[in-house]
């Protein structure tokens, strides 16, 4: 889900929730992830951008095999967690390893409970179903939960985890279910179903808002609102358009753009983070691991271990010990861009102004105009000194690319198939 499904930041859906955390608290104007969720949610997980931890393409690993994230070779923002003294726990989807050859595998991660969507799984037809009928597995016990839809599944354990824990520091990490394709009705309008994608989208998200209003009136009841921080985010570009101050935005999702890459950050905690602040400081989600583990009080490993900074400074407003950033990068395959405030460069040479041309249709990569050319200096001197690529986490990784237009295609054909009149 990008920004432009997101009342706050300007878009025609209604979302109080998230408005409700924007109002109070802070909402960054420019945060940057991935074009796809696996690749942006292992930068999460490691504080790494991807030519560091390997992951430059979407892998869906208990679909098509490999070793994953790999608990052995980084110390996962669950493991960190852990390690501080939280009890920690997961919901919603992994992916980025398949659940069945290590049992033990996501308290590896650093996670003492978990409850998920593994993801679909090969040889396993019942693990397509995510919303109705939706097959999770909860600590090692897998089952399909017929009649019911996933989302509910997931958030009365995210809800009884808070309950019982809370008299305890606790952490929990909750990428939802939705809202992601099959876009399918929701318990709020499958009586009556909307006709088209827009409308079914717009349910989920409509769905997925009153979730976030159900966790955090649960958050006030408990008397925890205080000294909880939430932090909400989505982790690519909408896979169905919306709309930004009344004009209507394209599909994003699996683009290197901007409009690809640019999503919601709001983060959330009335006694703890500045209330009611539009940032204008640059993050992107390597950010978020040492954001945590700092305010978290756990020890922070040596300067370069992580990409991302500490957003700690920005969201309580106290001085920091580094300068705040000028730039922010993203990574997908062969294709890499930067930004500033104003201004993103590729590395196929494409030069926007983002605030006159947020759609990128007019390529400045030729303009000779003074001030045009030392920003497209400064921001391609910025790229040039990225490293190249590691290596990548798993053999199969070099097939993802060739799978994933696969299966996208096969969804395409899927949806076309659906939308033609009976």
């Amino acid at each position: 889900m990008g920004r432009d499904w997101v009342g706050a930041y300007g878009a025609a859906n209604a979302t109080p929730a998230f408005d409700r955390l924007a109002t109070d608290g802070v909402r960054f104007k420019v945060a940057w992830a991935t074009p796809l969720c696996t690749t942006t949610r292992v930068s999460m997980l490691t504080g790494q951008y991807p030519y560091h931890n390997g992951w430059t393409r979407h892998y869906d690993v208990p679909r098509w095999g490999g070793v994953g994230l790999d608990p052995g070779r980084f110390t996962t923002l669950g493991m960190f967690m852990h390690r501080a003294g939280y009890v920690t726990a997961i919901a919603g989807k992994w992916q980025v390893n398949d659940l069945r050859p290590d049992p033990h595998i996501m308290q590896r991660h650093g996670f003492d409970e978990y409850d998920l969507w593994p993801g679909v799984e090969s040889g396993n037809p019942a693990s397509e179903k995510r919303y109705w009928d939706a097959y999770l597995e909860h600590d090692g016990r897998r089952r399909a939960h017929t009649g019911e839809f996933g989302p509910d599944v997931v958030q009365r354990f995210v809800l009884d985890f808070i309950r019982r824990n809370r008299d305890r520091p606790f952490f929990l990490y909750y990428p939802m279910i939705n809202v992601h394709a099959p876009n399918e009705p929701t318990p709020l309008n499958r009586a009556h179903p909307p006709k088209g994608e827009a409308a079914l989208y717009a349910g989920m998200v409509t769905y997925t808002d009153r979730q976030v209003a159900e966790l955090l009136r649960t958050l006030d009841e408990l008397g925890l609102s205080d000294h909880t921080i939430v932090y909400l985010a989505g982790d690519n570009g909408s896979s169905t358009g919306g709309t930004l101050h009344g004009r209507p935005m394209p599909a994003a999702k699996n683009r290197l753009s901007d409009l690809g890459v640019h999503v919601p950050l709001i983060v959330w905690g009335p006694g703890i983070v500045r209330r009611g602040v539009v940032s204008d400081a640059l993050t992107d989600f390597t950010d978020l691991l040492p954001t945590m583990v700092e305010f978290a009080g756990a020890h922070l490993p040596a300067p370069g271990t992580f990409d991302g900074h500490s957003l700690v400074p920005e969201l309580t407003g106290r001085p920091g010990n580094e300068p705040p950033r000028d730039w922010v990068f993203t990574e997908y395959g062969n294709g890499r861009a930067v930004r500033d405030q104003r201004y993103i460069y590729d590395n196929s040479g494409k030069f926007y102004d983002l605030w006159t041309d947020p759609l990128q249709q007019h390529d400045l990569s030729a303009n000779q105009t003074p001030n045009l050319v030392r920003e497209r200096d400064h921001l391609g001197d910025v790229l040039a000194r990225r490293p190249p690529d590691g290596p990548v986490p798993f053999p199969e990784f070099a097939h993802a690319e060739q799978l994933l237009r696969d299966t996208m295609a096969k969804a395409r054909a899927r949806r076309e198939a659906a939308a033609m009149p009976h």
